[in-house]
């Protein structure tokens, strides 16, 4: 009877079936089959050796952007930050293809709709239900949602479609902003880092960051996304994104970038622009970073697991 009962509410209520995150770590998410997930939209798991830690993956970015791109304004977009977006004003605007949001910016996110009485998703109210489960967000005895412990993570099956190297970039890249909320010598290490980064590096990294619609003035922010491109590749990888990429990016943005780049600039086999000394500044950066998380978890930069 009991079995009966548990079947008919599994099939009259399928979010009952999904109560429970799959325990998982960031390499097996990457790789979890689909046709095993449980809501053809997305499928959520409990990172194993950090349960404080939820990963979403989802199927195509538009089920990502009804579970958090809301969010990605209220916490982080620079001029947005505070304010819940409506559905009509999201159209049209990009918020992240991956995401990550520490319990306190959860907390404060909801808590702002639920005053306001604001008419979330059906992903929205799914994803709260899941956090308050995971103890990620709570209720106090006013009803109020206040801060529990962790952290969320997303990304989507759709990076395939642009790119196979995305998916595991951004896997990295949130990650360890997954450890980074959750660990306060992390933090710490960071911030130190960041402090005595050389200032010609961070003036290009900032200026990325602007481009990319990062609120400036928010330096936990900075901080964080600082960490999080560092470690988001391997060392190896660190002299053509840092010394390649983002400055041809930021030229193509706008060409009066060109006057925050060192003067050297040399040219790569393949005749593209790149700025020896960048890459340089950022590959020891990564060294550094990829030796912190190597000591500290077993880990390494672009590999978070073991």
């Amino acid at each position: 009877m009991k079995r009966l009962l548990l079947c008919f509410l599994i099939i009259a209520f399928p979010a009952f079936s999904q109560s429970s995150p799959v325990r998982s770590n960031p390499r097996d998410v990457l790789n979890y089959p689909i046709e095993n997930w449980r809501d053809s939209r997305y499928e959520f798991f409990l990172w194993d050796d950090f349960p404080q830690i939820i990963i979403f993956d989802t199927a195509t970015f538009a089920v990502q952007d009804r579970l958090f791109k809301r969010l990605a304004f209220f916490v982080e977009k620079l001029g947005f930050r505070g304010r819940l977006m409506t559905d009509s004003e999201l159209v049209g605007l990009h918020g992240w293809n991956a995401h990550d949001y520490r319990a306190e910016s959860l907390a404060e996110f909801f808590e702002t709709a639920r005053r306001a009485n604001f008419p979330l998703t059906r992903e929205e109210r799914e994803l709260q239900n899941i956090l308050l489960q995971a103890g990620i967000i709570r209720r106090n005895s006013f009803q109020e949602f206040v801060p529990g412990t962790g952290a969320v993570l997303s990304l989507s099956r759709e990076s395939d479609r642009v790119s196979t190297t995305l998916r595991p970039r951004f896997m990295a890249h949130e990650a360890f902003h997954g450890l980074f909320f959750i660990d306060e010598d992390f933090r710490l290490f960071s911030r130190q880092r960041w402090d005595n980064f050389p200032d010609y590096a961070k003036e290009v990294l900032l200026a990325y960051f602007y481009v990319q619609q990062y609120d400036l003035n928010d330096e936990f922010l900075m901080v964080k996304e600082f960490k999080g491109h560092i470690l988001q590749q391997t060392t190896a990888g660190a002299a053509w994104f840092f010394g390649e990429f983002i400055p041809n990016r930021l030229l193509a943005e706008n060409p009066s970038y060109a006057a925050i780049l060192p003067a050297r600039e040399e040219r790569t086999r393949e005749g593209n622009r790149f700025w020896p000394d960048l890459g340089r500044a950022f590959t020891s950066e990564a060294e550094a970073f990829s030796n912190y998380v190597n000591n500290r978890w077993g880990f390494a930069a672009g590999r978070p697991w073991r």
